[in-house]
């Protein structure tokens, strides 16, 4: 992620973003174990990052039907 953003080669889709949070923190469950701090981080990251998608989505939604 910091790679494309770095070359300025930004996002054109919000599913293009997620996909790549997705893959981020599915990499980090597959390459950690759940011991390890890394992992105990971005399980809390994951869990924080889906919870603001969510609000961002749902005021996406509630200012779409406005």
């Amino acid at each position: 992620m910091a790679k494309r953003v770095d070359s300025e080669q930004y996002y054109v889709t919000l599913e293009m973003f997620l996909a790549d949070a997705r893959r981020m923190f599915a990499n980090a469950r597959t390459y950690n174990s759940p011991e390890t701090i890394y992992f105990k981080c971005y399980t809390r990251l994951e869990s924080f990052f889906s919870g603001r998608v969510q609000q961002g989505l749902q005021s996406f939604l509630k200012i779409q039907r406005s």
